[in-house]
């Protein structure tokens, strides 16, 4: 474990390099709740959330993308061109990861937000192509590692590769992943403006994961630690995304801004969500073992608020199971039962709606078009979807 100054240094490194503060990121200008946005906190919400998974009309967020299915192949495309080499392993891993599923949201970000700034969605820049694939492969190799870290066994209801490779191959092939997603830029030719956002978005991601590893088990941190975790470990990648899709074009500074603000907005919410699925979700809905927060002791959002709100003896439960060894499933399933009826995952869904509100305020200088409706939906999506 590192300690606590490497720890601040890494971070506050990431963030310098970034130009922002990941928790202080608002810059609005008009209305109640675009006000709201530019003193520094997201817009309110309303605080009914007895109905929070359904707040909102489902969004059909698979027939939307499917627009933009032209412009994903060639991401495809892009992406078996980057992993491609002699040794059949490393494809054979990356493959199996690529093909576990996952929505290609972060790539669909990256092209939409290219057509925000006035791609062509029926002929694409070849940048915005490049880049949309570099961040989806950056994002497959963060998976291959996080498996490793977490010692999973399952993802998106496969078998993790670590399980079938071994966590030495795993880590390997994900070191040289990372490496290929630079190395491929170069080659490409894209500009340092646009390579400087994936570089910090990686230095956020590993220092983000650091943090959370560090504070396992530790139900003392506070709401404010736990937002500036996911900020670097979730929100930076769909900053990344968004900011170089304005990038590809060429976009003005102002646009840039926007559309990255956008991203991590989206990306905050969705890590958010992902949070309270591990406690009221199934397995079989989010391909993994519910409760895995609890077993693993990464303390989430819901978990901080059940220790606000709870019994002495509700908290001394959970300080005495979240992360211990060995525990048993009665044990997991009292400790969720505890979180649940604590208004957890009521006031995280409601904290998750502030920051989708924030993502749809951003795109509100935005000429309407197709692109902008559907950046629209992603955000509706990120706080409505089944997994």
């Amino acid at each position: 474990m590192l300690p606590e100054a490497a720890l601040a240094q890494a971070a506050k490194a990431a963030k310098s390099a970034n130009g922002h503060t990941p928790t202080t990121h608002y810059g609005l200008k008009n209305g109640a709740a675009l006000q709201s946005a530019k003193n520094g906190v997201a817009p309110e919400t309303s605080q009914n959330s007895e109905n929070a998974f359904v707040s909102a009309p489902p969004v059909d967020i698979y027939a939307q993308l499917a627009t933009l299915e032209n412009c994903l192949e060639s991401v495809e495309v892009e992406i078996s061109r980057m992993i491609s080499t002699p040794v059949k392993l490393i494809s054979d891993i990356a493959s199996h990861t690529l093909g576990a599923g996952g929505k290609r949201l972060r790539p669909a970000l990256t092209m939409l937000c290219a057509q925000m700034c006035g791609d062509d969605p029926h002929d694409p820049h070849p940048h915005a192509i490049k880049c949309a694939a570099a961040v989806e492969l950056t994002h497959t190799t963060t998976l291959l590692h996080d498996d490793v870290v977490d010692d999973a066994a399952v993802r998106r209801g496969k078998p993790a590769a670590n399980l079938i490779w071994g966590n030495e191959t795993s880590v390997l092939v994900g070191d040289f992943l990372f490496a290929q997603v630079f190395v491929a830029a170069s080659r490409e030719g894209l500009v340092n403006n646009m390579l400087l956002p994936l570089a910090v978005a990686t230095s956020e991601m590993c220092a983000g994961e650091l943090m959370e590893t560090q504070m396992r088990c530790d139900l003392e941190m506070s709401e404010d630690q736990y937002l500036e975790i996911i900020s670097m470990k979730t929100a930076a990648l769909t900053d990344c995304a968004c900011r170089l899709g304005g990038l590809a074009l060429s976009a003005d500074d102002e646009a840039i801004k926007r559309l990255g603000r956008y991203g991590y907005d989206v990306g905050m919410a969705f890590q958010i969500v992902d949070d309270v699925f591990d406690i009221v979700s199934t397995q079989n809905r989010i391909g993994k073992p519910v409760g895995n927060d609890i077993r693993e002791g990464d303390i989430t959002l819901p978990m901080l608020r059940a220790m606000q709100t709870g019994s002495e003896e509700d908290r001394e439960f959970l300080r005495s199971v979240i992360g211990q060894e060995p525990l048993d499933e009665d044990e997991v399933e009292r400790a969720l039962n505890i979180i649940r009826n604590s208004g957890g995952v009521e006031y995280s869904l409601d904290k998750a709606r502030e920051y989708v509100e924030s993502a749809k305020a951003q795109l509100e200088p935005f000429d309407d078009s197709p692109a902008r409706k559907m950046l629209l939906s992603i955000a509706d999506y990120v706080l409505n979807r089944e997994k």
